[in-house]
Formats: C-alpha cells, structure tokens, sequence
C-alpha cells in the first residue's frame, strides 16, 4: 500500500489534521528548495514562491471540514543565514497564521493531560 506523497492527497485531510499535513508539507517544500539554492539562487525563490501558492490551493481544493486555507496566502521570503547561505522562510497570512496558532494551543492542552 502507497502513502500518498502530499498530505492533502491522504483520504484523513481534515479539520484540525489537515492543518498538521500543510505544515508537514510545507516543511517538505522549503527543504527542498533550500537544498536547490546553492545551485540556481536566482530562481529558487520564484519556485519556491510557485511551489507555495500551487500546496495552498490544493488543501484548499482538496481539505474537508476547514476553512483554514479559503482566501490565505503564503509570502516566501529568502535571506542570508550566519553559514553565508540563503535560507527561504514561509510567512502566512494573518488568517492562516490564525489557524496554525489555534492548532498549537490546541495541541498544547491535548499533552498537558
């Protein structure tokens, strides 16, 4: 049995978790174009940047029972780390940051028990 690649193509992509999934996924894609920067800096912002906004439309086609994704974005921003390397980091909009902060302290209190 296959696991599917992406989080919003696994059949569990809702509510709460498919929030978990994004951020797995995002994780995945800004390692990757992290590790491709060294190679073609110019243009991996601009892939990331694709790459980003092609992962967010498709939780938002793809996501059951949240909204958390309808009308969000995701800004990827790149700067030079102390390693002299570029480093991407994913900025989300304040109604997606909302969402992910909500996940947070809700997994925070699930572990407190």
């Amino acid at each position: 049995m296959n696991t599917p690649q992406w989080g919003y193509e696994r059949a569990d992509c809702r509510g709460s978790y498919a929030l978990s999934l994004f951020l797995d996924d995002m994780d995945k894609l800004i390692t990757h174009y992290t590790s491709e920067a060294a190679k073609r800096p110019d243009a991996v912002l601009f892939q990331a940047q694709a790459a980003a906004n092609k992962l967010l439309q498709a939780y938002q086609k793809n996501a059951r029972n949240t909204v958390a994704f309808t009308n969000q974005f995701i800004e990827i921003k790149s700067l030079i780390n102390n390693q002299n390397q570029l480093q991407l980091v994913p900025i989300f909009s304040a109604g997606l940051k909302e969402k992910l902060v909500e996940l947070l302290h809700k997994s925070n209190q699930t572990s407190l028990h």
